[in-house]
């Protein structure tokens, strides 16, 4: 399957702050939050919960500021709403749920070897509230693993 999607990935480890960039080659969509180590696993929790029909709608907060985001699907579609408060709006996306999943594991997939590449990961002691600590990757292993059924 051809595909336009891309992702990319930026943490920052001084801060915690993330940021998960995916386009369709018409859109671009940033989920953006502090406190990483809350926040990704709750991203993965969330679009695997809509993958699997479980939910069809969530509510995503952005730590460290006002905005939050709502997602929702239609079973094929992944519609998000991002409420921003500065500047005050409401953005709307709309994905193939199955293309926005299967992009932003391999945009993780990918930023997870260019770590390790780099000898960041694995991370040498598991201080708390690390954004790739163990939770962090156990949550990414788990959300990845509903790709292949």
């Amino acid at each position: 399957m051809v595909s336009n999607y891309n992702c990319s990935i930026d943490i920052l480890f001084s801060n915690g702050d993330i940021q998960f960039d995916v386009t369709n080659g018409t859109q671009l969509f940033s989920f953006k939050s502090g406190i990483g180590f809350i926040a990704i696993p709750v991203f993965f929790s969330t679009l695997s919960s809509l993958y699997k029909g479980e939910i069809s709608e969530a509510e995503l907060v952005c730590h460290g500021n006002y905005d939050y985001y709502l997602f929702s699907t239609d079973g094929t579609n992944l519609f998000i709403e991002h409420v921003s408060h500065f500047p005050d709006g409401v953005f709307k996306y709309e994905f193939n749920l199955k293309k926005y999943i299967a992009v932003i594991c391999t945009g993780f997939q990918k930023f997870l070897k260019q770590l390790e590449k780099e000898g960041i990961l694995p991370v040498k002691s598991q201080e708390f509230a690390h954004p790739l600590g163990d939770d962090i990757l156990n949550a990414f292993n788990g959300f990845s693993s509903h790709l292949s059924h």
